[in-house]
């Protein structure tokens, strides 16, 4: 029983590691265009 639950926690923190690098990559991506913008509007 308490084997069974230790290898059961594991599974679930690689889970929500996973998803929360697809958001991250997704905010630095919005951020990279964010600056992007900001770097472009002094130019005009």
């Amino acid at each position: 029983m308490d084997v069974s639950a230790t290898q059961s926690q594991p599974s679930k923190p690689n889970q929500d590691g996973s998803t929360f690098s697809k958001k991250k990559k997704r905010f630095l991506m919005e951020v990279n265009k964010f600056l992007l913008q900001l770097l472009m509007l002094p130019c005009y």
